[in-house]
């Protein structure tokens, strides 16, 4: 092959390569944009949400039973009655009681009574043996002074023997007797001077004391009080007629329940969380609580409580376990009643100030997550790293920053370089003329 021929295959083989660039170049500027979702990024509430059911209920309840049969004498409230503790809400009259708390009182009275007058014994028994010992003592004394004279006035022969031996006599009899009165006060003190007696009143007082307080609380129980201060919620009904309230002279049993009362402090609601879910509920997280008995309000709540136990599901068919969770409103809206049904969503994750893309705007490649942010009409590849992933969003931790644009949605037609536009937004049909 001479020169001449290799130089023309060489510049054949040029032009076929300038006219394939040419082709491909005028294919990429000449192709239409794709239409694509995009999203302009701002600063937006990352949340993840945990969705339980629940029940309305006011946060402390309680049922006021009657503690004593009898029948009702008169019911002084009714449901919605505002009641402060300790207030009479009923009394209950059975005769019987009372007669045995009057009798037990008095003899109580009686039994104290004796204890007084079983003491004033003793001390006058103490009394009486202490006087004798004095008595006795008083006579030792002078029969003691006597005897010593007599024997000096016998050394002296001026009084005979006789004498002298009748004042010894008399001597030794009163020491006999201060003797005999020393005893009987040492054994006097040994017994209590008849304490026996005062120890005997003194048990026979305290056990009137407590018969006596069990009588007086029987009949305290004759009168029904508000445990605390709230709102009268059910008054009881006939148990033959659950329409008709009970009524002054109706019959009851001790334990049969007569009202319901609820505290005032505003509402609660119960949910029940999956065992395998509690681990991303922390006490203080906020809560949206929604409901279709209330459709269109949005009620603000947090975790207040969470049972320390997991218990098994009212569901008979799971054999999963549940843990209750406690959630305290913030606010107390007038429509919400005890026993409504409510929609709970715990927010386990409620960050308000970050960059948040929809999950269908994150790509994948190799381990390394990127998105496309649109720039002059065009799609180019951003990596990103993520924080958290949610059900439908992903926080972006770096990598994007407000004011940018990204296509929000996955599209095979999506390249990097690709031409893109924003996707014509659907817009309701004209009405029909005339309409």
């Amino acid at each position: 092959m001479n020169k001449r021929t290799r130089n023309l295959i060489i510049l054949a083989a040029a032009l076929v390569l300038l006219i394939a660039v040419a082709v491909i170049a005028g294919r990429g500027h000449g192709s239409a944009p794709v239409a694509v979702r995009m999203q302009k990024l701002e600063y937006a509430a990352f949340t993840v949400k945990l969705p339980e059911n629940g029940v309305v209920m006011h946060q402390r309840t309680a049922t006021i039973p009657v503690l004593v049969s009898g029948n009702v004498g008169k019911i002084f409230v009714q449901a919605g009655s505002r009641v402060t503790q300790g207030e009479l809400l009923a009394t209950i009259y059975n005769p019987a009681i009372d007669y045995t708390a009057e009798g037990s009182q008095a003899d109580e009275a009686s039994a104290v009574a004796n204890v007084t007058a079983a003491q004033v014994q003793e001390q006058n028994a103490r009394v009486g043996y202490q006087e004798q010992v004095d008595t006795d003592k008083s006579a030792l004394d002078e029969a003691k002074r006597v005897y010593d004279a007599d024997v000096e006035l016998y050394a002296n022969k001026a009084i005979p023997l006789n004498q002298l031996d009748s004042d010894r006599a008399k001597l030794d009899q009163a020491r006999y007797a201060y003797d005999q009165a020393v005893e009987q006060l040492r054994l006097g003190a040994v017994s209590g001077f008849n304490g026996s007696t005062t120890q005997a009143a003194i048990a026979a007082a305290q056990k009137a004391r407590i018969v006596n307080a069990q009588n007086q609380q029987q009949a305290g129980f004759l009168e029904v009080r508000a445990p605390f201060d709230g709102a009268i919620q059910s008054v009881a009904t006939e148990p033959s007629d659950t329409l008709r309230s009970l009524q002054s002279g109706d019959q009851v049993t001790a334990g049969q329940e007569l009202f319901t009362i609820a505290d005032g402090r505003g509402y609660i609601v119960k949910a029940q969380v999956d065992e395998q879910d509690i681990i991303n509920v922390k006490l203080g997280q906020a809560v949206n609580v929604t409901g279709e008995d209330f459709p269109g309000r949005t009620i603000r709540g947090h975790v207040a409580a969470i049972a320390p136990i997991a218990t098994k599901s009212t569901d008979a068919s799971s054999t999963a376990k549940q843990v209750l969770t406690t959630i305290a409103l913030d606010e107390d809206p007038p429509f919400l009643r005890d026993g409504m049904s409510a929609d709970v969503d715990i927010l386990t994750t409620d960050i308000p100030h970050a960059i948040v893309v929809p999950n269908d705007a994150v790509f994948q490649d190799k381990g390394k997550s990127y998105v496309y942010v649109v720039r002059a009409g065009v799609a180019r590849k951003q990596p990103i790293v993520t924080a958290k992933v949610g059900d439908t969003q992903t926080m972006v931790k770096s990598g994007l920053v407000p004011g940018e644009t990204i296509v929000a949605e996955k599209s095979e037609e999506l390249a990097d370089g690709a031409k893109v536009k924003p996707m014509p937004s659907s817009s309701p049909s004209p009405s029909p003329a005339g309409a």
